[in-house]
């Protein structure tokens, strides 16, 4: 520390910090997670009391307009009461964790104690789902293994990770230390494997759409061949990646949602069993009935909450216990608040992609953090719309993330590059 001491409410803070982000992705610490935000609110009143500031609430427009349209959806509700509940999580509170992430991003004189944090954390998770589970386990059975190495295969904390852990490597690269970026690289690969072993298949697809978006922002901050073929090779890992998860949910008892494809998985008819496999899913059932429900009652929908879709059509395939909701979030916002939901919902997504994209297209020392930060975001995005995860701890999580990593680029001087790679 250089001699110098930690102030009171920033240790508050970073230890709030890491016990919530801990926590977080683990069911069934919902007090500790509780305690531990309390503790966020309180480190960041203060530190605004003291420096006589107001809360900052980027895109605050897009926010009242989502809140606004979600408090409306309550007096709709199929269940008031629940949608009330649901308002409180889904909105508010990640309205406030994205005001904490703004005001400590704003303070932070580098946004690398963030992002170790965030790979120790991810270290420690991951490398529990290690212990305990196997690319051999179907999906059922992973469901048997322990929360907290559960904890570890949660797609939308590792899609956030992996790039996050991308940048840092290079980051640490480039100021000549070499064992630490080692280390992240190993880290990277056992996010990946543990997407692997969630049986996800749309975690590959989002891991792809994620490496795109860097690929094209890269390369319009700097063209080379050289990285056109580095991007190309990622790529390609990943649509492997993405054949060998298909093939392994082509089994019987894995595919919760997939009826079994009628080829053989050979490795020569590999793109005829991942275009069977995407045929057969029943979500194009599921969206085709959800999109003429939120068109028969366009204005209000349901009332917010993902399980307002089981509330409302318990008749839609009552004996698949997996459709109880739209499987993409986008849908559910419209099953839930209707058409004025989606709008909003999307509008909040579209200015946070404005801001980010902003820097990563600007000669900034930031630059290859807002590519790294952009590309987790459309990670995210895509992981969410063949399934809605993007609710309570993956959402309250993210929107920390994004909040901290607005605050920080907002606060970066803007300045040519220097001898970036």
């Amino acid at each position: 520390m250089n001699g110098k001491t930690i102030p009171l409410k920033e240790g508050i803070f970073w230890v709030a910090l890491a016990v919530y982000l801990f926590v977080l992705p683990i069911a069934s610490t919902i007090g500790v997670r509780y305690i531990a935000y309390v503790l966020l609110i309180g480190a960041t009143v203060a530190v605004l009391v003291e420096n006589r500031r107001l809360p900052t609430l980027p895109f605050a427009g897009f926010w009242l307009a989502y809140f606004l349209v979600a408090l409306v959806s309550v007096f709709f509700a199929v269940a008031p009461a629940v949608s009330l509940s649901e308002l409180r999580v889904e909105v508010i509170y990640c309205m406030v964790i994205f005001v904490i992430g703004v005001t400590w991003g704003g303070r932070a004189a580098g946004f690398e104690p963030f992002a170790v944090l965030l790979a120790v954390i991810n270290g420690i998770l991951t490398l529990s789902a290690f212990h305990f589970a196997s690319l051999a386990m179907s999906y059922p059975e992973t469901l048997l293994i322990p929360k907290y190495a559960r904890a570890g295969m949660d797609g939308n904390w590792l899609l956030v990770a992996v790039f996050l852990n991308s940048w840092l490597a290079w980051r640490l690269w480039s100021s000549g230390r070499r064992v630490a970026p080692f280390l992240l690289a190993v880290l990277v690969s056992l996010d990946v494997w543990a997407m692997l072993a969630s049986v996800n298949r749309q975690n590959m697809v989002a891991l792809g759409a994620g490496i795109a978006t860097a690929a094209v922002l890269s390369l319009h901050a700097r063209f080379s061949w050289r990285r056109v073929a580095f991007f190309l090779g990622l790529l390609t890992v990943v649509a492997a990646l993405l054949v060998a998860q298909v093939q392994r949910r082509s089994q019987p008892g894995v595919t919760p949602l997939t009826a079994a494809p009628s080829v053989t998985a050979t490795a020569d008819r590999a793109v005829d069993l991942v275009s069977t496999e995407a045929s057969s899913d029943v979500r194009w059932k599921l969206w085709k009935f959800s999109l003429q429900k939120i068109l028969e009652n366009p204005w209000t929908g349901g009332g917010i909450g993902r399980t307002m879709f089981d509330k409302l059509y318990p008749e839609f395939m009552p004996e698949n216990r997996q459709l109880w909701h739209a499987h993409n979030m986008i849908l559910n916002r419209g099953i839930q608040m209707g058409i004025p939901g989606m709008i909003v919902f999307l509008a909040l997504w579209a200015a946070l992609v404005v801001e980010v994209h902003r820097h990563a297209r600007s000669q900034s020392p930031s630059l290859y953090l807002a590519i790294a930060g952009l590309a987790a975001i459309a990670a995210i995005f895509t992981k969410n719309l063949t399934d809605d995860f993007f609710v309570r701890n993956s959402a309250l999580f993210f929107w920390l993330f994004a909040g901290y990593l607005v605050g920080f680029l907002r606060t970066t001087p803007a300045r040519k590059l220097t001898g970036e790679p």
